[in-house]
């Protein structure tokens, strides 16, 4: 049997979920960071907080599907996903001038 059907509803499954996640995540956290709330930039922020959990939430799907259990997926997700925070930029403090 061919995993190819499986692994399609796998990531189709994720989007509506992801998006009703970042939808409440987006109205949540842009309220608390203080941003202008316009459409567009509230859209803007929408939009690519959808792709950067989508990425992780597929880079966790990866990785359970490329290692042999879970508790290696959960390693090596966990090491992928210290990095993309590291460089990200969410963990550098505005500066105040």
């Amino acid at each position: 049997m061919s995993h190819q059907p499986v692994s399609l509803l796998q990531v189709l499954i994720e989007l509506p979920y992801t998006l009703v996640q970042t939808c409440i995540y987006s109205v949540i956290v842009y309220a608390m960071m203080g941003f202008k709330w316009t459409v567009a930039k509230f859209f803007w922020n929408l939009f690519f907080m959808y792709f950067t959990l989508l990425y992780f939430t597929f880079c966790g799907m990866m990785a359970i599907g490329l290692t042999q259990n879970p508790n290696v997926a959960s390693i090596v997700s966990a090491a992928f996903h210290a990095t993309w925070n590291l460089f990200s930029g969410f963990l550098i403090p505005q500066t105040v001038s």
